[in-house]
């Protein structure tokens, strides 16, 4: 959790930026889930539109590629939490469709730190399915899981698609929630991957996520395979 307010009283107010900066990247390095909180949207607690120096706050947590931004006294106390969500959640999603438009990868290259993983092998798999996913345009990304450590490897590197990652474990599916791209779903599955891609393409067919002839790459932390397929 990256609290800006007591970091800023804690250290110069010049060196927040910096210091949020250095603190995302490193939580993307040691893949673990990062939050930046505190006056993003300050003065809709009492004003129904943002400053333009608040967008531009809010677009550079986004683009600094945060797993969440929260707000605090905007919707705890403010007078407008909903429009004030409402703008988080604009602003945010433009930045994510601009960063798609633009076609602006990220290079995975963090061996100091992502030597200490206890799976490499998971982490040189997740690596190699968001590079091709990002060089084929795949629709989605699928992981089935269960442990969350092979879907979290996937949302570290941050893929231009969404990432449906199922596993038969409600508290990790409830973590999965907060990071990055996400989008996690409680199912049981087997070592028969046919019959698990079968399940999970009726399942999203039925909610309208996925349609016939789209292109998915399947990952599986049980076989430790890729698999790009079309869905039927």
């Amino acid at each position: 959790m990256i609290a800006r307010g007591d970091m800023g009283s804690q250290i110069p107010l010049e060196e927040v930026p910096s210091a949020q900066r250095k603190i995302v990247k490193l939580c993307r390095q040691l893949n673990k889930p990062v939050i930046v909180a505190s006056q993003l949207l300050e003065s809709m607690i009492e004003y129904p539109t943002p400053t333009r120096a608040e967008v531009a706050d809010v677009t550079e947590a986004v683009k600094q590629r945060a797993d969440a931004l929260m707000l605090s006294g905007e919707s705890a106390m403010g007078q407008y939490p909903e429009k004030a969500l409402t703008v988080l959640r604009n602003v945010s999603l433009r930045i994510e469709k601009w960063w798609r438009e633009e076609k602006i990868h990220e290079e995975i290259d963090l061996p100091d730190i992502s030597s200490s993983f206890c799976d490499k092998v998971s982490e040189e798999i997740c690596n190699s399915a968001a590079t091709m996913a990002n060089n084929l345009g795949v629709d989605a990304l699928f992981v089935f899981t269960r442990t969350g450590e092979m879907a979290s490897l996937l949302s570290r590197c941050r893929p231009d698609c969404p990432v449906f990652a199922f596993t038969p474990s409600a508290s990790v599916r409830r973590r999965l929630n907060l990071q990055w791209g996400l989008i996690p779903f409680r199912l049981s599955f087997s070592y028969d991957m046919e019959n698990n891609l079968n399940r999970t393409f009726s399942l999203l067919k039925a909610r309208g996520m996925i349609q016939p002839g789209d292109l998915i790459i399947a990952l599986s932390d049980t076989l430790q395979t890729i698999q790009v397929i079309d869905v039927p």
